[in-house]
């Protein structure tokens, strides 16, 4: 009986919680400044999202491994689905020599799950890449592919989407080279644009 009370408490706090207002910060008003100021004085930003925060891809079949748990997916309940979402692991072989075609695609903007039937929309970095659009932030990953059409604005924004079940040695070194790519680009576009 104490264990119906606690699951009932639970699913009366969960149905609260979804019925709560959520307030909408006021994002023109903090970044009206930024916003107004040329490509020129904006500092590039790239988002890194935390554990679990990119969307993983299978190369060859294009399923969501991981960043989308309804429709097509691959459902680590079944035995396809679970050799996707694990990572390959052999006896005395390093992991960064363990390769296979699951790789990072983009940060996780929202998250939709289904629970007890209901499509619930959760959202992850949504609000942190929409903050940044509204200060001005031109975001590479959206430009490219074809979501936003920035004509030709310089891209300010970046995603680096890493494979949280990496080694995280290995995600430090493709995070130092895309550093350095992305700030070899920033620095022609600045030679382009402003003969800097």
């Amino acid at each position: 009986m104490k264990r119906i009370v606690i699951i009932y408490m639970a699913f009366v706090f969960f149905i609260a919680g979804c019925g709560a207002e959520y307030k909408v910060p006021d994002l023109g008003g903090i970044y009206t400044r930024v916003a107004s100021a040329p490509d020129l004085y904006k500092n590039p930003i790239i988002v890194i999202p935390g554990i679990l925060g990119s969307k993983l891809v299978d190369k060859e079949s294009g399923r969501i491994v991981w960043g989308a748990f309804d429709g097509g997916y691959a459902n680590p309940e079944k035995p396809d689905g679970a050799r996707l979402v694990a990572h390959p692991m052999r006896k005395d072989v390093p992991l960064g020599e363990l390769k296979y075609d699951v790789y990072p695609d983009v940060v996780l903007d929202r998250v939709k799950v289904r629970v007890i039937g209901l499509s619930l929309v959760l959202r992850a970095y949504v609000n942190i890449l929409s903050a940044l659009g509204v200060a001005g932030y031109r975001d590479e990953t959206l430009g490219t592919k074809g979501q936003i059409d920035y004509g030709n604005e310089h891209f300010t924004c970046f995603q680096f989407a890493y494979d949280w079940r990496r080694d995280n040695v290995e995600n430090a070194k493709r995070l130092h080279e895309f550093i350095l790519e992305k700030r070899a680009y920033v620095q022609e576009e600045f030679k382009k644009r402003y003969w800097i």
